[in-house]
């Protein structure tokens, strides 16, 4: 009697059991899982975010190695790499398109030409659902291109002598020595500091008096207020020297002097903000803090 009896009760729970993983199976048949939609939708459209992923990652690897050494050394000459030598030198990890197949490692790959004026870079990538490319430039004189990464860090200079500066003063004859609290500035100027009394020589002409006596052959006279005084046979300029004097002003240079406070900012720094790549602000003494 108590084995029917547990028997009885044991059945439908069993049923019960059956029936919600039924329905479970009837709901995932009806409503598919997000993985499923997912991966619909991107063999349907196609996931281009993930391939335009994958040409940048080739075009930095790219344009980190191609620097000056490098680089092509006659108009149109060019150097090649396909993503598979890529690879091989471990500039890059392997690349998948959204269904998960690897990118073509030998239609994939980095060309750089050298043109009469600047240098192209042309990264081409192709996988299964696309093939596709795009290209950089750089100037002859420049030593890498630029790079496709879009990452941002911050850069750090540090400023050894920064200094915050005041207003100037005003001009002034009092000398100023320039020193750790002064900032200097000087200039020279001609200024009158009085007058003098010169002598100077002036000289007066005037032509000679002309007389006729009796018909006779004319003379000409000088007279004795002149310093070539006398009679002439000829016409004669009568000359003489006068002395005046005169006042004239003298002159000195005099030095003027400003100057303005100046205060040391200590452990002052000079801060950007740029592409994790750029080298350029590396060269300057910057420092990549992240």
């Amino acid at each position: 009697m108590y084995m029917d009896e547990k028997n009885s009760s044991v059945k439908p729970l069993f049923i019960r059991i059956i029936l919600i993983v039924l329905a479970l199976f009837i709901l995932m048949i009806i409503f598919p899982t997000k993985g499923f939609v997912t991966n619909y939708v991107d063999k349907k459209i196609g996931n281009t975010s993930n391939f335009n992923n994958n040409l940048i990652a080739m075009a930095t690897a790219g344009s980190g190695y191609f620097t000056k050494s490098r680089l092509p050394q006659n108009t149109n000459d060019k150097v090649k790499m396909t993503l598979k030598e890529m690879l091989d030198k471990k500039m890059i990890t392997n690349l998948t398109d959204s269904s998960g197949v690897s990118c073509s490692t030998k239609k994939s790959y980095v060309e750089v030409t050298k043109k009469e004026d600047e240098y192209t870079m042309k990264v081409n990538l192709s996988c299964s659902e696309k093939e596709d490319y795009i290209v950089l430039h750089m100037g002859l004189d420049g030593t890498q291109f630029p790079s496709t990464s879009t990452a941002r860090c911050s850069f750090v200079k540090n400023l050894d002598e920064a200094w915050s500066y005041g207003s100037w003063s005003s001009w002034s004859t009092n000398k100023i020595i320039e020193d750790g609290t002064n900032q200097v500035q000087t200039t020279t100027k001609k200024v009158v500091t009085g007058s003098k009394t010169v002598a100077k020589e002036q000289i007066e002409t005037a032509q000679a008096t002309k007389y006729n006596y009796n018909g006779e052959r004319p003379y000409y006279i000088c007279g004795s207020n002149y310093d070539n005084k006398g009679v002439y046979d000829i016409p004669t300029t009568c000359t003489k020297k006068t002395i005046i004097m005169t006042d004239e002003p003298t002159y000195t240079k005099v030095t003027y002097y400003r100057y303005r406070t100046k205060t040391l900012i200590p452990n002052s720094s000079d801060i950007k903000e740029a592409n994790c790549d750029d080298q350029k602000l590396i060269n300057e003494g910057y420092v990549k803090v992240n």
